[in-house]
C-alpha cells in the first residue's frame, strides 16, 4: 500500500467508507417512505369507519419503521424520525379538526396516544443509544476516544482529506507503578498524563486512550509533530504526586513516541496507528532518540527482533551463551582492578549474535531477567576461588527489570551462597534508566545490595537525565563514563572540559570514576591528567575468554 500513489490509496480506503454511508442512506429513505406511505393509510383509515378497526396495527407498523430509522444510524435516524412524528402529529390534528367541524366521532382520536406512548420510547431509546454509543468510542476513567473512537476519528479526518500526524505514545514504567500500588492508584495516573497532553494539544488535535499505559495524539498537519511530542514527553516525565493510604508517593513517568502522518504515510485508519505504533516500539529500542517518525524499513527491523526473541530463546535453553571479561585499570599506576563480565551469544553453526542486537531484545520481555540469572551464576562460579582473599572485581550488569523487582535481592543471596562467592568482590552496574523505571524500589534494593557488601556502579554517567539531587543520595561507589564522552576527548576542544566535571563531579558525590573506551594514549594521557581513577578499553586489554583472563591474574 506504501507504493501505491497518494490518490490512489485514497480512493482504495475511502470507497468501503462511501459505500457504508451509501447504504445507510438508502435504508434511511425507505424507512422514511414507509412511515409516510404508513401515515396516509391511517388518514385514508380515518375516515372510513369500517377500515377504522386497522388504525393500531398501521400505527405499530409505523413505530416499527421509526424504530429501526433509529438502529441503522442512532443520530440521523432519530432525526427523521421526530420528523416523521411531526408529521403524524400534523395529519392527526387536521384529521380531528376535519371531524370536529364534520360534527363526526372521533374514530382516529385512540391513534394519538399511541403516538404519544411512541414518542416517549422513541426519545428514551434514543437517549439511550446515544448514551452508549458515546460509551463506545470513550474511555471510561479518562474521557479520552477509546480505540474506536480514535479509528472513527481517523476515518473523519480521511474522509474530509486532511493531512495529519498520529502520535503514539508509550508509558514504559506504568505497568509496574500499577500493579504494584493498584488499579485506582493507576487510574489516576492516568488522569494527570490525560490533562497534561490536553494542555499540550489545546484545540490543535485530538487525544485518545490506546490502552491503560499508551495515549494517542491526532495532531493537525500545520503543528511541528516532533516539537509536540517532545513536549508531551517532557511534561509527562515531571514528577506526578499521588495519595495511596494518606501517603503521598512521587512517580516519574518515562515514555516513547513513534509518529506516522497522513496522507504520506497511508491513508488507511488501522495502519497509520500501527505504523505509529511501530515507530514507538523502534524508539524503545534507540538508545539515542525517544522520539521517531515512521519508515518503511521499521517493520523488517521489527520481524528481526521477533527473529532474535527465538534465537535467545533456544540459546538459554541450549547453552549457546558464553562469556567475555573485559579488564579495568587503575589510571595511574595500571594495576588491575578487576573484570566486567560481557555476555555474548555463539550459535552451533559458529554464528555470532551482537549484543547490540540481542540485549534490547531481550529488555522488552522477561528474557532479560532469565539472562541475569545466567550471567550471574556463571561468572560468580567462574571467579569464586580465584577472588578469595583479593581486591579483584567482578562486575555484573543488571537489568532495570532487576532493580524493579523485589525478588531480585533474595536470588542475588542464594547465587553468593550456591557459589561461595564474596559479596564485597561482586560489583553490580546499573544505569540511570533504571531510576527512571522505578525509583522506590530500585533505592530499596541498592541499599539492600550496599548492606550485603556488594559495590554498586553507576554506568553510562553523563548520558542519562536522571536529576542530580537524587543521584547524590544514592549509595554507590563507582561512576562510569560513558564511552562516548570519551571518544572525542581529544579532537573535540569542548568534550575535554565536560569530561573533567563529570569527573570532577563524580568524586564530589563521594565516588571513584571510571571511563569506559579508552583506546588511545591521548585519552589516556587526558583522563590522568583529570584525575580518573580507572580506565577500561581496547588500550590496556579487550574483552577476553576465562583463560587468558586467568593469565592476567598471574602475571
Amino acid at each position: 500500500m506504501v507504493g501505491l500513489p497518494t490518490r490512489v490509496r485514497f480512493m482504495k480506503n475511502i470507497k468501503p467508507i462511501l459505500r457504508l454511508h451509501l447504504v445507510e442512506n438508502l435504508k434511511l429513505a425507505f424507512l422514511c417512505l414507509a412511515y409516510i406511505g404508513l401515515q396516509l393509510l391511517t388518514f385514508y383509515f380515518g375516515a372510513n369507519r369500517r377500515l377504522a378497526i386497522y388504525n393500531g396495527i398501521v400505527v405499530c407498523f409505523q413505530f416499527f419503521c421509526a424504530f429501526l430509522m433509529i438502529k441503522v444510524n442512532a443520530r440521523r435516524g432519530r432525526h427523521l424520525s421526530w420528523i416523521c412524528l411531526g408529521l403524524s402529529m400534523f395529519f392527526l390534528l387536521r384529521a380531528i379538526v376535519m371531524l370536529i367541524i364534520a360534527r363526526k366521532p372521533l374514530i382516529a382520536l385512540p391513534g394519538f396516544f399511541m403516538i404519544l406512548m411512541f414518542a416517549l420510547i422513541a426519545s428514551l431509546f434514543s437517549y439511550q443509544v446515544e448514551l452508549l454509543d458515546k460509551r463506545m468510542v470513550a474511555d471510561y476513567v479518562t474521557s479520552l476516544h477509546n480505540g474506536r473512537g480514535l479509528i472513527l476519528a481517523l476515518q473523519n479526518k480521511i474522509y474530509n482529506k486532511e493531512s495529519f500526524y498520529v502520535i503514539y505514545i508509550e508509558i514504559e514504567n506504568f505497568k509496574f507503578l500499577n500493579d504494584n500500588y493498584g488499579f485506582d492508584f493507576g487510574d489516576e495516573l492516568r488522569k494527570v498524563v490525560t490533562k497534561r497532553i490536553k494542555n499540550i494539544i489545546k484545540g490543535h488535535g485530538i487525544a485518545g486512550c490506546v490502552d491503560r499505559s499508551s495515549f494517542m495524539i491526532i495532531l493537525n498537519g500545520d503543528c511541528d509533530a516532533r516539537q509536540v511530542a517532545g513536549h508531551a514527553l517532557h511534561t509527562i516525565s515531571d514528577k506526578i504526586s499521588i495519595k495511596k493510604d494518606e501517603v503521598e508517593i512521587d512517580c516519574f513517568l518515562s515514555a516513547y513516541a513513534g509518529i506516522a502522518s497522513c496522507p504520506d504515510d497511508t491513508v488507511d485508519a488501522e495502519t497509520l496507528m500501527k505504523y505509529s505504533d511501530i515507530a514507538m516500539l523502534h524508539a524503545t529500542m534507540s538508545k539515542k532518540n525517544r522520539i521517531l517518525f515512521y519508515e518503511p524499513q521499521m517493520e523488517e527491523k521489527l520481524k528481526r527482533q521477533v527473529e532474535v526473541e527465538k534465537i535467545i530463546k533456544k540459546a538459554l535453553s541450549n547453552n549457546w551463551f558464553y562469556l567475555v571479561f573485559q579488564p579495568q585499570f587503575s589510571t595511574q599506576e595500571k594495576k588491575l582492578r578487576g573484570f566486567e563480565a560481557l555476555l555474548r551469544l555463539r550459535d552451533p553453526s559458529g554464528n555470532n549474535l551482537s549484543p547490540a542486537e540481542f540485549i534490547p531484545a531481550a529488555e522488552k520481555n522477561d528474557l532479560i531477567l532469565e539472562i541475569t540469572d545466567w550471567v550471574l551464576l556463571n561468572a560468580l562460579k567462574t571467579f569464586s576461588k580465584l577472588v578469595l582473599g583479593t581486591d579483584l572485581t567482578i562486575s555484573i550488569n543488571v537489568s532495570p527489570k532487576n532493580m524493579e523487582s523485589a525478588q531480585f535481592i533474595s536470588k542475588l543471596k542464594n547465587v553468593l551462597d550456591e557459589t561461595g562467592f564474596p559479596a564485597k568482590n561482586l560489583e553490580v552496574e546499573i544505569t540511570e534508566y533504571c531510576l527512571l523505571q522505578s525509583f522506590d524500589q530500585t533505592i530499596e534494593n541498592i541499599k539492600a545490595l550496599r548492606e550485603l557488601g556488594v559495590q554498586v556502579a553507576l554506568d553510562d554517567f553523563g548520558t542519562g537525565y536522571s536529576s542530580l539531587s537524587y543521584l547524590e543520595k544514592l549509595p554507590i561507589n563507582l561512576l562510569k563514563i560513558d564511552k562516548s564522552l570519551v571518544d572525542d576527548i581529544e579532537s573535540n576542544v569542548k568534550s575535554q572540559p565536560f569530561v573533567s566535571a563529570v569527573i570532577y563531579m563524580g568524586h564530589l558525590m563521594g565516588c571513584e570514576v571510571i571511563c569506559e573506551g579508552v583506546e588511545s594514549e591521548g585519552q589516556l594521557r587526558l583522563l590522568r591528567d583529570n584525575k580518573s581513577d580507572f580506565i577500561q578499553g581496547y588500550i590496556w586489554g579487550k574483552p577476553m575468554e576465562f583463560d587468558k583472563a586467568r593469565e592476567l591474574l598471574d602475571a
